[in-house]
């Protein structure tokens, strides 16, 4: 056939939750906790570590496993939570802007492997583990930040363990409604609001049933204690929640 030019077939657009692009430089202006990695970097060292990395998009209620052989992953923006692949869900520990992923695999070259699920819709990047460790060994104070950051983590996790895992199931639900309260509730009037978990997050949390949380949370709803939404729980009475839980002491970072 002559006279006819063959168009290339058009490429299907890649939608941008899945995409995975290059790291743009504005997130080294973020704040981030100052108990977080990149909170514990000065502004030069998260430009450094973001100028060789990738952003993936977590969107809320998704789940996806990360593979940490090659890469090591920071949360830029928003909550998971993080669970070994073969690991329970007493094993989930929350993640927020700023913290590695599977810190323990940094330096262990077979890396590590877990289970990643959106609690809100997440920002990632992700490092590859031969220029993470080689930027933490030309820059001392990366190293400091990093060391800083695991032990803040350590801390924060084993109070969650110790304080939060205890008593009955209703005492364990009361005592982790607190925690959130304190490590990411929101002032709202006089009381804080808890967003982005829902009765089943909850629940995998303090190893309850379902039926034992809506339970739970029926009770506090018809004694005023709180109030429930779509992924959104607003303690009205933060001072009667916490009579609730005994002498458990408040976290602070």
């Amino acid at each position: 056939m002559t006279g006819v030019t063959l168009l290339p077939r058009p490429r299907r657009p890649v939608p941008e939750t899945a995409a995975r692009i290059t790291a743009p430089l504005v997130y080294s202006r973020m704040r981030f906790p100052a108990h977080s990695f990149f909170g514990s970097l000065d502004r030069v060292h998260r430009e450094a570590l973001l100028s060789m990395a990738l952003v993936h998009r977590l969107e809320k209620g998704a789940s996806e496993n990360l593979f940490s052989e090659r890469a090591v992953m920071v949360v830029l923006r928003g909550i998971l939570k993080e669970a070994p692949i073969a690991g329970g869900p007493c094993n989930t520990k929350l993640r927020t802007a700023g913290d590695i992923l599977e810190s323990s695999a940094v330096f262990d070259p077979t890396g590590g492997n877990i289970t990643v699920h959106g609690v809100q819709s997440t920002v990632l990047v992700s490092v590859s583990r031969r220029g993470f460790v080689s930027l933490l060994g030309e820059r001392p104070r990366a190293m400091a930040a990093l060391a800083r950051s695991m032990a803040q983590r350590e801390k924060l996790d084993l109070f969650v363990n110790v304080h939060v895992r205890q008593g009955n199931t209703s005492v364990r639900i009361a005592r982790y409604l607190c925690f959130l309260t304190d490590f990411l509730g929101e002032a709202v009037g006089d009381g804080v609001r808890i967003s982005g978990f829902s009765q089943t997050d909850i629940a995998d949390a303090v190893g309850a049933s379902r039926a034992s949380v809506e339970n739970f949370f029926r009770e506090q709803r018809r004694a005023g204690t709180v109030t429930t939404a779509y992924r959104v729980i607003d303690v009205v009475d933060p001072t009667e929640l916490r009579a609730q839980v005994g002498n458990m002491p408040n976290w602070q970072r």
